[in-house]
């Protein structure tokens, strides 16, 4: 008997989609987060940060590169400059004195190993100054002890919400294969 309500057999199938679909918007989630990425090697924005006074990577930490590596300086905001104030002895890099607005780039190619220090002058009173550190080998980050990494609020929302629809789904299912029915009683 052919009918438009549902049956118990195309309920099933359908809360088996949406709690694999569920599953699988969860996993994807889990799966963006953990491609997380660092700053570009060789490259230094001029001009970073909310107030556009930072060197990024240079002014909170050093930028790491290794002798032959060339560093692009891309400006990002207006009104800045790059001083050498200190480099190791035989290096060459002049920094580059104009200032210059956003939009702007230089490079430099550093091959004597050593520590370059570099400021912006206009702006070297308010903290913007940055490191280059020219090693022979990268430094390897140092594993913490500080357990599992913190999972973002949004994923454990994203979990706690499938979690729940997959468990509604199935609680349906049950009770509609158990207690529901869309057939008529056998006719005596």
């Amino acid at each position: 008997m052919e009918d438009d309500t549902l049956s118990r057999r195309s309920f099933i199938r359908g809360a088996a989609g949406a709690t694999a679909a569920a599953g699988a918007v969860a996993a994807g989630a889990g799966t963006a987060a953990a491609q997380a990425t660092a700053d570009g090697e060789g490259t230094v924005e001029v001009g970073a940060g909310s107030d556009g006074l930072l060197y990024t990577p240079g002014t909170n930490e050093p930028l790491y590169v290794t002798p032959g590596t060339t560093v692009t300086f891309d400006w990002v905001s207006n009104g800045h400059n790059i001083i050498v104030d200190s480099q190791p002895e035989g290096a060459s890099w002049g920094g580059h004195e104009p200032l210059e607005d956003e939009g702007f780039s230089t490079e430099f190619t550093f091959e004597t190993t050593g520590t370059y220090e570099y400021y912006c002058a206009p702006h070297q009173s308010l903290g913007m100054v940055g490191t280059v550190e020219v090693v022979e080998q990268l430094p390897t980050p140092e594993p913490t002890a500080a357990g599992p990494p913190e999972v973002p609020d949004s994923a454990k929302s994203l979990g706690i919400a499938s979690f729940i629809a997959m468990v509604s789904t199935l609680g349906l299912a049950f009770f509609f294969t158990k207690y529901g029915g869309d057939y008529e009683p056998p006719e005596e």
